[in-house]
């Protein structure tokens, strides 16, 4: 197996000694007391913290980092990459070094399980080049142990030591399964505020997510942002579930949905506001906002037969800068264009 943060491979760990049982029981004792708190993080950035001061001021670990492999969030369309999170001592002027030999030793084989050692190594076990740049760091030991949630490899905790001190390696492996295991909780928690979040029929955002990441959005909007806020509404959607039925009334929903969040971008924002009406909020620029509504809308009724959409749009910034102000002047726009299409 190989080091996942240094050039060269690194073997596993051969028969290092072990902690002497008193001083095991004090250390498992420390952690139980320290990571028991843990689960009430709220993110994975802020575990790395925790287990980072539980290493340096309890465990000697005076340097090492965290690789981490972000869930691509829902609604998220970018394909997550390996990432550096957390480094320590040493290190902490690194980063870019340390993402660059990430990178490169992902590119050579992506699984993580070839890039661990599992066990302390003292530097008279790591090849030359290694042995070179823990000269320069004045490092004496390292390590690195893999990270999970469930039965998938997810990260890699990466520990470095200046002082020879190779007996905890079974106690960094308890380090890195309680690392895991708040983790796998966050994940979870993450998972139930999704659903939360997204409409079972359509599968976009439900009102309360859709209003959560506007909100969000808001406050970090510079102020010569433009954000194109647009309310959609399904002509006669009252007559297709009538006529039609209700199983095909869903079925409209689901397809008006689909298509209307199909072509959004990176941090645009698709919902079900309620009933037969759908919200967008993109980044565009002011001028872009008729072609845009005029696009999406034609794009519904070309791909649907016999639906269509009635829309009403307002620029974030130019319109209003509330989130009440800009859904006035949207819904006001809607209203008028529901009575050009009932015309």
């Amino acid at each position: 197996m190989k080091s996942h943060d240094d050039s060269g491979g690194i073997p596993a760990g051969k028969g290092l000694s072990i902690m002497e049982d008193r001083d095991l029981q004090f250390a498992l004792t420390t952690l139980i007391r320290e990571s028991r708190h843990w689960a009430s993080v709220h993110r994975g950035l802020e575990l790395f913290y925790r287990a980072r001061d539980l290493l340096k001021e309890h465990y000697h670990v005076d340097s090492g980092y965290f690789v981490y492999k972000k869930t691509a969030g829902w609604g998220t369309k970018s394909e997550q990459q390996f990432r550096v999170y957390a480094p320590w001592g040493i290190l902490p002027g690194c980063e870019k070094v340390l993402q660059k030999e990430v990178d490169r030793q992902l590119l050579m084989s992506p699984n993580p399980l070839q890039h661990v050692s599992e066990d302390w190594l003292n530097i008279l076990d790591v090849p030359r080049p290694v042995q070179k740049r823990w000269q320069t760091w004045g490092v004496q030991t390292g390590g690195s142990w893999l990270l999970y949630i469930g039965q998938d490899p997810v990260g890699l905790m990466v520990l470095r030591r200046r002082i020879l001190k190779t007996d905890d390696g079974l106690l960094m492996s308890l380090v890195a399964r309680q690392v895991s295991l708040v983790m796998e909780l966050l994940r979870y928690r993450r998972a139930a505020e999704e659903a939360s979040q997204q409409d079972p029929l359509t599968g976009v955002f439900n009102r309360r997510g859709a209003m959560m990441r506007i909100e969000t959005l808001v406050r970090v909007r510079q102020a010569h942002d433009h954000w194109v806020f647009v309310l959609f509404d399904v002509n006669h959607f009252k007559e297709i579930n009538d006529q039609r039925g209700h199983p095909e009334g869903d079925r409209v929903l689901k397809n008006v949905a689909q298509i209307l969040s199909s072509d959004l971008r990176e941090g645009d924002i698709c919902g079900r506001w309620g009933g037969d009406e759908f919200v967008v909020l993109l980044k565009s620029p002011e001028a872009l906002a008729p072609e845009i509504v005029a696009r999406l809308k034609t794009k519904v009724a070309t791909t649907l037969r016999n639906v269509s959409v009635s829309a009403g749009w307002a620029i974030w910034g130019v319109d209003g800068t509330s989130f009440d102000d800009v859904y006035h002047v949207a819904d006001r726009r809607l209203y008028q264009d529901k009575k050009i299409s009932s015309s």
